[in-house]
């Protein structure tokens, strides 16, 4: 199964949500869905806000190695 999360730039919204969703199927387990996030109109390889990063650390998520991917 493959489940992708999109938003506008996959820098905080999308990319958020991927990260999280990952850590939470790693809780579970669970290894046969795959994950990815992307934008409408990402820039390619732009780094998360500032903010996305803090708030995703009080999830225990480092969404310091993510890069926005656009989906077209």
């Amino acid at each position: 199964m493959k489940i992708m999360f999109i938003c506008t730039g996959n820098i905080c919204r999308s990319a958020m949500a991927h990260w999280l969703f990952k850590k939470k199927l790693a809780q579970k387990n669970i290894q046969n869905v795959e994950v990815y996030s992307s934008g409408i109109y990402a820039m390619q390889g732009d780094i998360s806000t500032d903010e996305a990063i803090e708030v995703m650390e009080e999830y225990g998520v480092d969404l310091k190695k993510h890069r926005a991917t656009n989906i077209r």
